[in-house]
């Protein structure tokens, strides 16, 4: 996607309020907890980045909202996604010693036509921008649906809402050095699995227990202001039975930054990336999917930290059209 409108929704994103606190380690991690996956590829268990260790325990709800336009026809494959999806995400962090730390993660997911296929229509002719041909098409409109020579596969073409598919997780830091006020200098390694909660048929689960696996670099500091991290690593994937040669395994990451712009502000930049789900020409499906995002973080009073970042899609139609995000998290007393 072209740097000014990245630069754009940074600017967007950055538009927000100010006040000095000492800073948890989740909040000097440099990455974002977002997933920002359209509505297919979301339907398995790729994680988000792993949080930084909490001192205690810590609660985090968070919600993303994601417009999507996206499809083509390829021999006799036809894909369209067309409408929005929410996801209310409840998050549960719990430190056991030192080293370890568990995480729960249970999703509610919406699919709907939405409210702003004109809005975001204007926003692409105003800076000329692609887009997908999205402005042929009726607005607000849902309908997600794939087809092949054995006819349609799936088709959601009414609004859905249900619980998703929940995510458990362990994460231990590596090297075991961790004490209660130092944890940034080290590697942490996670393993998690995800259960088959959600519904396939509507589209909020893939039906199958997935497991993943991924490696997160210590916080690297530049000078007094700059902050970077990044994660790699490897998703296997149940079969969904819904699209045809999909990949059991899918290599994913992230590489992030952070920029202290007061004691409670951070800017966040990040651009995330996972191999293709599927085997297939559609490149909606059979491409590398990578995402680029902006934001700010703000770390609150009492043991509380805001979030709200921005994503677009840098390799066209491989995630939303733009996904916005807002977290706020909360860590009891004892817990920073």
């Amino acid at each position: 996607m072209r740097c000014s409108r990245l630069v754009s929704l940074m600017f967007m994103a950055s538009v927000v309020v100010s006040s000095h606190s000492n800073a948890e380690q989740s909040d000097e991690s440099a990455l974002i907890q977002h997933r920002s996956q359209h509505a297919i590829n979301s339907l398995f268990g790729l994680p988000s980045v792993a949080a930084r260790p909490v001192q205690t325990r810590e609660w985090q709800i968070s919600i993303e909202h994601s417009n999507q336009y996206m499809g083509g026809t390829t021999g006799e494959d036809t894909l369209l996604l067309d409408g929005e999806t929410t996801e209310l995400t409840l998050r549960h962090r719990q430190r056991f010693g030192a080293c370890v730390q568990l995480e729960a993660v249970v999703p509610f997911i919406q699919h709907s036509g939405g409210s702003f296929d004109k809005a975001i229509d204007e926003w692409h002719q105003f800076f000329g921008l692609p887009d997908a041909g999205r402005d042929e098409a009726a607005f607000d409109a849902l309908n997600y649906v794939y087809s092949d020579a054995d006819g349609v596969r799936f088709q959601v073409d009414r609004a859905q809402s249900g619980i998703g598919d929940i995510q458990i997780a362990i994460q231990r830091s590596l090297g075991c050095y961790a004490t209660a006020d130092s944890t940034t200098s080290e590697s942490i390694a996670r393993f998690g699995i995800k259960l088959p909660t959600g519904s396939l048929s509507e589209l909020r689960g893939s039906g199958e227990f997935d497991f993943f696996a991924d490696l997160q670099s210590p916080v690297l500091s530049n000078g007094g202001r700059w902050r970077a991290g990044a994660t790699i690593g490897a998703l296997y994937a149940g079969d969904a039975d819904l699209i045809p040669n999909q990949n059991a395994v899918v290599v994913y990451g992230s590489l992030g930054s952070q920029f202290i712009l007061q004691p409670r502000w951070r800017l966040l930049a990040q651009l995330d990336w996972h191999t293709p789900f599927y085997r297939s020409s559609l490149r909606e499906l059979g491409e590398i999917a990578i995402g680029l995002s902006a934001g700010v973080r703000y770390l609150g009073p009492r043991d509380q930290t805001l979030e709200l970042t921005i994503s677009e899609d840098a390799a066209i139609d491989t995630t939303p059209d733009i996904v916005a995000r807002l977290s706020w998290t909360y860590r009891p007393s004892g817990g920073r």
